[in-house]
């Protein structure tokens, strides 16, 4: 009988720490049994694979579920029935066995699970900022931000998911009249939502804090912490005291978006201006005051005069918080090409937004209409001048990318659009925290 090769251990270590890094990375595929054939094909594909406990231990099927790439079901049991829902909130790659194929499911789940891999691990190394959420809009619903809450499509849970580390969350005020009572009622408005923010954020200040600075969202990431800035929608919060603009800004409000859809006591709207009404003599001095404490100006939602004005008078660069192209879906929401290069050379950026009809004219947008606009965007403006807002909970959401849950379907999107490491990083937030730290420095 032939005597059976002997595992040389030491010959293997050594192997193993002879270069940096030792051992090429796989994508680890979990499996719900030890059939030798699934596993042996997992292997072949370049995967690798491991058992997953017993369902009754959900705990720890949750905490292996979080370091998988992938997983290859092979039964209706109830651990494949709730793995099927780990891995759909988590947009890992699944498939189901099937014996005749198993080497092709094997290669397909493996090739997927693969670049899932490479997108969770781009997410550890840089940091995922979107620029505008309207999570606010539902604190009416008795929402639960510690919860994963189906009535949200940003919470803690969604954002762990997703890999999303930060975003802005804004007081949205809906356009209403411009008298003396409306505009102090406005600005109370927005002071109450952003006490209700900070107190939502309160609750979970183990997992959670609020940001005021790029520095701070570095901080919170190296913590392990999730970041939420504060935004206001609408200049309408200003009332007629310009004090408010510092105010709002001592209490940590990021930017302020010059109006919304109707015109306001600052400026021209997109939406019912009809005279095509720019800034007006009390928004200039808004925009100045706004400079002065170190605010970043925000148009999306304004008008074209509003936006050539907002140019022309901020001394700092200014943001599009959520706005797409409208080269590829003409809604006046959008910026043209020419509105897109006049705010690339005052330094700007352009944060490309999921809401479907910004997206597409007709039918229902998917991811892939917004990486065409994105990349529409990038041709247009240059790489240092884009990114993501998303307006979850304000209509945003599309096919692909319906939740922050999904966010990092968005990432992997743009690998396969062989963007590199550090065009992601300025698109996930880099370019917009460039204009911050540019705005905030008013010293």
């Amino acid at each position: 009988m032939k005597p059976t090769s002997k595992f040389d251990i030491k010959a293997e270590y050594k192997r193993l720490h002879r270069t940096f890094p030792g051992y090429k990375a796989t994508p680890i595929i979990g499996l719900t049994n030890g059939n030798p054939s699934i596993s042996q094909a997992i292997m072949k594909a370049g995967g690798a694979p491991i058992i997953l406990p017993p369902h009754h231990q959900a705990d720890w099927l949750v905490n292996q579920v979080n370091l998988l790439d992938g997983i290859f079901l092979v039964d209706d049991r109830p651990l494949e029935r709730l793995l099927t829902k780990l891995a759909e909130d988590r947009q890992i790659p699944t498939v189901q066995t099937n014996p005749a194929m198993l080497e092709v499911y094997a290669e397909i789940l493996v090739l997927e699970a693969t670049s899932f891999m490479e997108a969770k691990q781009l997410h550890n190394r840089i940091l995922t900022l979107d620029s505008h959420c309207d999570t606010p809009m539902f604190f009416d619903q008795d929402i639960n931000f510690a919860s994963r809450d189906p009535k949200i499509l940003v919470d803690l849970h969604k954002m762990t998911e997703g890999r999303l580390d930060a975003t802005i969350m804004v007081a949205y005020l809906e356009q209403q009249g411009l008298t003396d009572e409306d505009l102090l009622a406005a600005t109370a408005k927005a002071d109450r939502i952003l006490n209700e923010i900070e107190a939502m954020v309160a609750k979970s200040k183990n997992h959670v804090n609020i940001a005021y600075t790029p520095a701070d969202l570095y901080r919170l990431k190296a913590e392990g912490k999730k970041a939420i800035m504060l935004g206001i929608e609408n200049g309408y919060a200003i009332g007629k005291d310009i004090t408010n603009v510092e105010r709002f800004r001592k209490r940590g409000v990021v930017y302020l978006t010059l109006c919304h859809n109707g015109n306001n006591q600052l400026c021209g709207s997109c939406r019912d201006n009809d005279e095509n009404l720019g800034v007006n003599a009390f928004g200039e001095q808004v925009i100045h005051e706004m400079n002065r404490v170190g605010m970043i100006v925000d148009i999306s939602h304004s008008g074209i005069q509003t936006f050539y004005d907002a140019l022309d008078i901020s001394t700092k660069p200014i943001v599009a918080s959520h706005s797409s192209s409208r080269a590829l879906c003409n809604h006046p929401r959008n910026l043209t090409d020419e509105q897109m290069k006049a705010l690339a050379q005052k330094g700007g950026v352009a944060q490309v937004t999921l809401y479907n009809g910004f997206l597409k004219e007709e039918g229902k947008a998917t991811i892939q209409d917004a990486i065409a606009h994105l990349n529409h965007m990038v041709d247009v403006m240059g790489i240092e001048h884009v990114g993501i807002g998303t307006d979850f909970d304000g209509d945003g959401g599309i096919i692909g990318c319906a939740s922050a849950s999904e966010l990092i379907n968005f990432t992997r999107c743009l690998l396969k659009e062989r963007y590199s490491e550090e065009d992601i990083r300025r698109i996930w937030g880099g370019n917009f925290l460039r204009v911050m730290e540019e705005v905030q420095n008013i010293s």
